[in-house]
């Protein structure tokens, strides 16, 4: 049963009653108490009679004597422990998520705050205290999707010292039927290999070379191509001051449809970019929407939309519409939507919508409900930071933000994105390397983004036969072990050092890429465990491999199998050499490849 509590504030408390804080409450704020979900688990329901007109407030300390960084959504490769000073985020539907977690060095979390899907807008503090030494908890709601007219938010206080994914996963959980059947479905093709041309060819691609990536990528696995920025505009000087009108440019895409169709005809689907937020002076729309604008964004060289106007939003819907209207696309990859998290934006005469965010989520809405109308299984493509949750109800799947030819990045953010994603796919920042590279070069860049959907970026018809090889080899393996680097339970070891090891584990196998930490516990017996040798040593310790005897295989970076042995796993470390790059496959006797 619920309680009512005094408006004063709210009790936080340990699991064993041990530890008890009374939390600060702004006035005006109705405070009541759920039931638990689970032991440790406290839920605070706040309601607010207008948090547009006087943020709801909500602060406490609680003791935390061993963490050694604070996860946070889209935190990047910052991993420090912050100062209360120092920790505050602004939260928009379209950035962030009010989430975090702190995090001990064996990976348990003493303490995970979260806010509900309800909440469009905070500022999400968790930091040190220096007066106290304990961390200080601040939130400050600012926007709140109203129920019959009500604001109301939940507070999910987790103290059960879960491992620090587990405890992701409870929120993720608690979103997910929280937003219920509103979620957007996830189509298969959504966890599928794609072709992006952006760094392969930047602003300068056309219909031409659209084809010739589709028909290579075709040959590689790759079910879509997703054809990036410059199909719009002749201007490739990598701004943005042509945009707004999304009609392709006649010199490189003379007949959009045809074009579409041909590539279809290779059997690869077509996912177009678009950034609909954005509209440059340049734009045959500029000089309707010129007063319809949040403000002028100098990198970009192009002003922001404001979804607050009808009108806006009207021209968004068929900017984004006609694609999969008049051209057959199959998907769009939707960027630059965090641009709508203006701060401060100005008083919008004329609007019929309260604050940006209201105005981002209905464009949103509009777009998706009729793209889906027009097509079941559209794609629609998000980048970090949009990893919101209340963007799952359009988005279907999340790319790891630009980190070119970056694998250690791109681990860190496709596992931080798969930690916050639910159920939504999650693809890999695009693979890209030298064509000089080594072939052990080549297999780090997968191995990087080994835990998601890859999205591949080089000349796929002009490979060395030594990185084609490669390719085909890593593409091969995550294709068969989908199910477990996908779908299993994801465990990934030290996110302050940026994840030395991860883990996936299903019922019928274990997989663990290591990174920087040579040694590998299993913490539990599985049919077959594939070590994947990311780091710079040819050698894997593991610990927990049993007394029966085993079959090793061991292949290197391109696949090809190097040894075969029958052994009986020695007491304490086994230390196993595996090549740079390489897999060693470790099965009973009687499972045999």
């Amino acid at each position: 049963m619920t309680s009512a509590l005094p408006p004063a504030g709210f009790e936080v408390r340990s699991p064993d009653g041990g530890t008890t804080r009374i939390a600060e409450v702004s006035a005006g704020v109705t405070v009541t108490e759920l039931p638990e979900p689970a032991p440790g688990v406290q839920l605070i329901e706040f309601a607010i009679a207008s948090p547009r007109a006087e943020p709801a407030r909500i602060r406490w300390t609680w003791p935390v004597e061993a963490a050694v960084t604070l996860w946070e959504a889209t935190q990047a490769s910052r991993r420090n422990l912050p100062t209360d000073w120092g920790s505050h985020r602004d939260i928009r539907s379209v950035r962030s998520a009010p989430v975090a977690s702190l995090v001990r060095a064996d990976g348990l979390s003493p303490l995970t705050v979260s806010l509900s899907s309800s909440v469009r807008g905070c500022d999400f503090a968790v930091g040190v205290n220096e007066e106290s030494a304990e961390q200080l908890v601040q939130l400050s709601v600012d926007d709140v999707e109203p129920v019959d007219g009500v604001y109301r938010f939940t507070l999910r206080i987790d103290l059960r010292g879960l491992h620090f994914a587990a405890a992701l996963r409870g929120v993720t959980d608690a979103w997910a039927a929280e937003l219920g059947d509103r979620i957007a479905p996830v189509p298969e093709l959504a966890r599928q290999t794609m072709y992006s041309t952006w760094y392969s060819d930047h602003q300068h691609v056309s219909a031409q070379s659209v084809e010739r990536h589709a028909a290579a990528g075709a040959q590689f696995g790759c079910r879509a191509v997703i054809v990036d920025d410059g199909w719009q505009t002749q201007d490739t000087a990598r701004g943005y001051a042509h945009c707004g009108d999304w009609e392709p440019t006649s010199s490189t895409f003379p007949d959009m449809a045809e074009h579409v169709r041909r590539v279809h005809a290779i059997g690869v689907d077509y996912v177009l970019w678009i950034a609909p937020p954005l509209i440059g002076r340049n734009s045959k729309a500029w000089e309707r929407f010129e007063d319809r604008v949040l403000g002028y964004v100098d990198g970009l060289s192009a002003s922001v939309l404001d979804p607050r106007y009808p009108e806006v939003r009207e021209h968004i819907v068929e900017c984004c519409v006609r694609p999969v209207r008049d051209w057959g696309v199959d998907g769009l990859k939707i960027d630059f939507i965090d641009t709508w998290a203006w701060p401060d934006p100005r008083p919008a005469p004329g609007a019929d919508c309260e604050t940006v965010d209201e105005g981002v989520e209905l464009v949103l809405a509009a777009v998706t409900a009729e793209l889906r109308r027009l097509r079941s299984d559209l794609l629609i493509e998000f980048r970090q930071d949009y990893v919101n949750p209340r963007l799952w109800k359009f988005g279907t799947f999340l790319r790891a933000g630009d980190c070119a030819m970056d694998p250690v990045e791109n681990r860190v953010r496709t596992v931080d994105a798969r930690l916050l994603a639910g159920d939504r796919a999650v693809h890999s920042d695009m693979l890209m390397w030298h064509p000089a590279a080594a072939p052990e070069a080549v297999a780090e860049q997968f191995i990087g983004a080994l835990f998601s959907t890859a999205q591949v970026s080089v000349e796929l018809d002009s490979l060395s036969p030594e990185h084609d090889r490669v390719v085909r080899f890593w593409l091969g393996f995550l294709h068969d072990h989908a199910e477990t680097l996908l779908h299993g339970e994801l465990v990934p070891v030290r996110p302050d050092a940026r994840y030395t090891q991860v883990a996936a584990i299903s019922r019928t196998e274990t997989i663990v890429a290591v990174y920087s930490n040579p040694i590998v516990r299993l913490a539990a017996s599985a049919e077959v465990v594939l070590l994947i040798n990311g780091g710079n040593e040819p050698m894997i310790l593991l610990d927990g491999a049993g007394a029966e005897p085993v079959e090793l295989l061991v292949s290197d970076c391109s696949g090809t199998e190097l040894s075969r042995t029958m052994v009986t796993p020695p007491e304490g470390l086994w230390a196993i050499d595996v090549p740079v790059g390489g897999v060693a496959r470790i099965a009973p006797v009687e499972v045999r490849a």
